[in-house]
């Protein structure tokens, strides 16, 4: 038996971009620049960028427009031109999927799975953001613009002025009047006749038959329980001995639209976990200071959830998330068997990558001790997720590199006679250093620190392929994360 994953929600936007945008107008581009400029000055932004498709349309990339007052903010537009961001990844793709303005009065405070490049956010000195959907009307050529400030954002109605400004300057700007701020994105409920498959199979209808039944599972009722839970990622590498000792312990749970499912306040619990069948359910995050409740990711149809991810939404106790149902759901509601829950935790626990990335900082097998699982399934999880190689070495040796700028540009700062050019340098550097650490998890050698390649073949760096080759199958024991 070996441990699910399910994709990674949010840092699976820590890739190079290798490909051009799709708006690649020069006339629009110049007109997005100006637009940008003049919405920084008239609400005191410190940097601003505008986003749109990339050319197979999976993904936001940056366009070449982008304003920033200082130049020292450079750093971070170079560094950010490495991102992608697939539909709700990230405050750019959440704006791309619901056409709705995000804010936040402080992202770098932000968990990387609310705010992507948190990280990079806090080392430019960048607080408060706002981003807004563009869509060119009968087209569809669209952009997020996204607005910084260098102060935190107060309250919801600074960042309605900035809506309402962004709409007074469109109107004035001829290259690019065709472009509108779109309405929201409707939800869908999946309860109308156009679901997934999912539920409308004749094994789900026979499934859903014997899970209504109260009391012990008759020998038929069980065998089509299992018939349908074949095809649930969640019981994809399961054995069916210990598929079948979960399918005696499922129920079917019908969720009424907006319950309140997990709270980030609520004791961990390893024991609960909900498969969606029909409708959808939302992680939705809080901040302090009156910012509004975000929805940073979803389960649908065929996904798993419990209360555990909550914990990779919440970095401070400004900070709180929950999961709730958006539309009325059919969930799978399991309950992991005492006997069992010891050898679930260690083998079979849904991972994503997030949890895995935590243990980045450590070897492969203090990483397994910390997890309670043995190497050779942290390997598995690796390849599902495109890791060729535990990064350990590859981010310790780019924190060396973070250490040494820091300290260079603390002398440089309390020097007597500061020498700008060099700082501004300097603070460059660190802002590529932090990007390097961010995607030393990729399986893209064009992420490897310059320079690093060789030094982590001298250094044995641990290749995953390589240990599988050497592993002895077999049962496997419980022996282990950084975002």
């Amino acid at each position: 038996m070996e441990m699910q994953t399910q994709r990674p929600p949010c840092l699976s936007g820590v890739v190079v971009s290798s490909s051009a945008p799709v708006v690649d107008d020069v006339a629009v581009l110049e007109q997005m620049n100006t637009l940008l400029a003049a919405i920084c000055e008239q609400n005191n932004f410190v940097y601003a960028e505008a986003l749109c498709p990339r050319e197979d349309g999976c993904c936001l990339v940056q366009s070449s427009a982008f304003h920033h007052k200082d130049q020292e903010l450079s750093g971070f537009q170079r560094a950010s031109s490495e991102f992608v961001f697939p539909l709700q990844i990230g405050i750019p793709g959440r704006v791309w999927k619901t056409r709705e303005m995000e804010w936040h009065g402080n992202v770098s405070a932000l968990p990387s799975t609310v705010y992507l490049r948190a990280e990079l956010a806090k080392q430019a000195s960048l607080r408060g953001c706002v981003a807004i959907p563009l869509q060119e009307a009968g087209a569809d050529n669209f952009f997020v613009l996204v607005f910084y400030s260098d102060s935190e954002l107060k309250s919801q109605g600074s960042a309605d002025l900035v809506l309402e400004r962004t709409r007074a300057i469109l109107t004035k700007m001829q290259g690019i009047s065709s472009y509108v701020i779109p309405s929201p994105e409707p939800q869908h409920s999946g309860l109308d006749g156009s679901g997934p498959a999912l539920s409308k199979s004749r094994s789900w209808l026979k499934c859903e038959s014997a899970l209504q039944h109260v009391g012990a599972k008759s020998h038929t009722e069980l065998e089509d329980i299992m018939k349908f839970t074949r095809r649930l990622d969640f019981f994809k590498h399961m054995a069916e001995a210990q598929r079948s000792r979960l399918c005696q312990h499922m129920h079917l749970q019908r969720i009424a639209s907006g319950t309140v499912l997990h709270k980030s306040s609520d004791l961990p619990n390893q024991s609960v976990w909900r498969i969606v069948v029909l409708g959808r359910v939302s992680v939705q995050v809080t901040e302090q200071d009156g910012n509004p409740c975000y929805s940073v990711w979803n389960f649908e149809s065929g996904k798993t959830f419990a209360r555990s991810y909550l914990e990779l939404f919440v970095n401070n106790e400004g900070i709180s998330a929950h999961v709730k149902a958006i539309t009325p759901c059919q969930c799978l509601l399991i309950n992991i068997p005492h006997e069992m829950r010891h050898e679930f935790k260690s083998l079979t626990r849904p991972l994503w990558y997030e949890e895995l990335a935590r243990y980045f900082g450590m070897s492969i097998n203090e990483a397994g001790e910390a997890l309670g699982m043995c190497t050779s399934a942290i390997k598995k999880i690796c390849r599902r997720h495109g890791i060729a190689r535990w990064p350990h070495r590859k981010i310790a040796s780019v924190n060396k590199s973070i250490l040494a700028l820091q300290h260079r540009l603390r002398e440089l700062e309390v020097a007597p006679t500061q020498d700008d050019c060099a700082i501004a340098s300097l603070r460059s550097d660190l802002l590529d250093a932090v990007r390097q650490r961010m995607q030393c998890g990729s399986s893209d050698k064009s992420q490897i620190p310059a320079g690093e390649e060789e030094e982590i073949g001298e250094e044995e760096e641990i290749d995953l392929d390589l240990m599988d080759d050497m592993s002895v199958s077999g049962p496997t024991h419980p022996h282990k994360r950084r975002a």
